[in-house]
């Protein structure tokens, strides 16, 4: 893994860490290509059942390299310029995909990018002190891809209200309009978001937690009756899992449920 993105191990769950602190960690067009393939091999193991992201340094992430963009909007050329979004946008799917549980850990600025990146998450766990601030309209820019995530995670007149007004909030604010999930300690995102982790992970098993996330990617905007049938469809499929007849069992011989952590320590 290249020094632009740092890897651990903390049982079941694999933290990710933005490692550009000097930049404040900006989303390069190298770092977007870490970080999709890092989010592709973590889907695919059966050893990770969630994903912590955060930023090495003072901030998560500042968002797009501005240093590139500024080039790709100087005259390089229409082909490198899609070519710049298109990866951007893989990276985006990658996440949006992701079949584990995936958990933001912010702390200082999460900037436009970069505060699409953490809202692209599962869940988002705040410092205190962190700020979030969708800024693209101040240099001429649009929070495009990540207004995607923003919309279905805030209120309309929320996001409406956080693109087109580029003010910083704080993780308490973040948390009370539902930008975030859960506030933390300055200093204890990652620790917080490892145990909230852990908590979620316990609960639902692996397969439950991976088809509720492709339904509500499936459903989210559709008609009900068009939403009906394909939550139907997913219904059939989830009962045959073993891990269902497993957790069925479970409940109708104890009236408890599976620590579907268990498995995954071993």
């Amino acid at each position: 893994m290249s020094d632009l993105l740092l890897e651990r191990r903390e049982g079941p769950v694999t933290v990710l860490t933005l490692n550009d602190p000097d930049r404040a960690n900006p989303l390069s067009s190298e770092l977007v290509a870490k970080l999709r393939a890092a989010f592709e091999v973590s889907a695919t193991d059966p050893r990770v059942r969630a994903v912590v992201l955060t930023g090495a340094g003072r901030n998560f992430s500042a968002g797009a390299d501005l240093a590139a963009l500024e080039a790709i909007g100087s005259g390089v050329g229409d082909e490198t310029n899609r070519k710049d979004a298109e990866n951007l946008c893989k990276l985006f799917e990658a996440l949006g995909d992701h079949p584990k549980l995936t958990i933001a850990a912010v702390h200082g600025a999460a900037v436009a990018g970069g505060c699409g990146l953490a809202t692209a998450c599962d869940l988002v766990v705040a410092e205190e002190g962190a700020r979030f601030a969708y800024t693209e309209v101040k240099i001429g820019f649009l929070a495009a891809m990540v207004l995607t995530f923003l919309t279905r995670r805030v209120a309309g007149h929320v996001a409406r209200r956080l693109l087109l007004d580029p003010e910083f909030i704080d993780g308490r604010r973040a948390v009370s309009i539902g930008l975030a999930d859960e506030l933390a300690e300055d200093g204890k995102a990652v620790a917080s978001a490892i145990d909230l982790a852990r908590s979620v992970c316990a609960k639902a098993s692996p397969s439950a937690l991976a088809a509720t996330k492709s339904l509500l990617n499936e459903t989210v905007g559709l008609g009900w009756r068009e939403a009906l049938a394909v939550a139907a469809e997913a219904n059939v499929r989830q009962r045959a899992e073993p891990e269902c007849r497993r957790g069925v069992r479970s409940f109708l011989e104890s009236k408890t449920t599976p620590d579907w952590l268990v498995d995954a320590e071993d």
